[in-house]
């Protein structure tokens, strides 16, 4: 990882940071937008346009384990409004050489065909199944729920003063054979670093 791209993925995403440093912090929509310019197909949340870069950030600075030739298939459980968003963002969109394409996942069933799992609901009921799905395929697993990573998630997405920062299980990114960029790591929340040790 060379220095330069590190410095971009560290523009890509905000840091969480302390009520003393927030002055310092630039607003983060509007960062996002200027490195990551995507011409929005309709009118979208503004919460769900930085979720969405963050997950191009997360397939950008991620690699799979003999990835298959094609497509690199984001599948995206709970509301329709998040799934056009990344749509918009992601879709036919060259990622590491690989177009995106976004699908709608209705059960368990659709977890398989996913390289990544977005999750945009915080309803347990419908995230259990379709997380155990995801889970046994070793998808990479995105939620924005408070327990998302209690649940057996890889890495939970949150909003806080419209900067966004995310939380990340080493133990269950670990369990997907994938490798997460440690630069992108860095500018998160790790958990299990007694287990694993500080991402390097």
């Amino acid at each position: 990882m060379t220095v330069a791209r590190g410095a971009q993925i560290r523009a890509g995403l905000a840091v969480h940071v302390s009520a003393g440093k927030a002055a310092a912090v630039l607003l983060l929509l509007p960062l996002l937008l200027a490195v990551f310019p995507v011409p929005w197909a309709s009118p979208a949340e503004p919460e769900d346009e930085v979720k969405a870069v963050a997950v191009l950030n997360f397939l950008r600075y991620s690699t799979w384990p003999a990835p298959a030739a094609g497509m690199m298939t984001v599948g995206v459980l709970g509301r329709r409004g998040f799934l056009e968003t990344l749509r918009a963002t992601l879709e036919n969109r060259p990622v590491n050489g690989r177009n995106v394409r976004v699908t709608e996942v209705k059960s368990a069933a659709d977890a398989p065909a996913c390289q990544l799992v977005y999750f945009a609901t915080e309803r347990r009921s419908e995230i259990g199944p379709v997380l155990a799905g995801a889970v046994a395929a070793r998808a990479l697993t995105v939620g924005e729920c408070d327990r998302f990573l209690d649940y057996g998630g890889s890495v939970n997405l949150f909003v806080v003063d419209g900067h966004i920062s995310f939380e990340a299980s080493l133990e269950a990114i670990g369990r997907t054979g994938i490798t997460v960029s440690s630069n992108l790591l860095r500018v998160g929340q790790v958990r299990d670093l007694g287990r694993h040790g500080a991402p390097k």
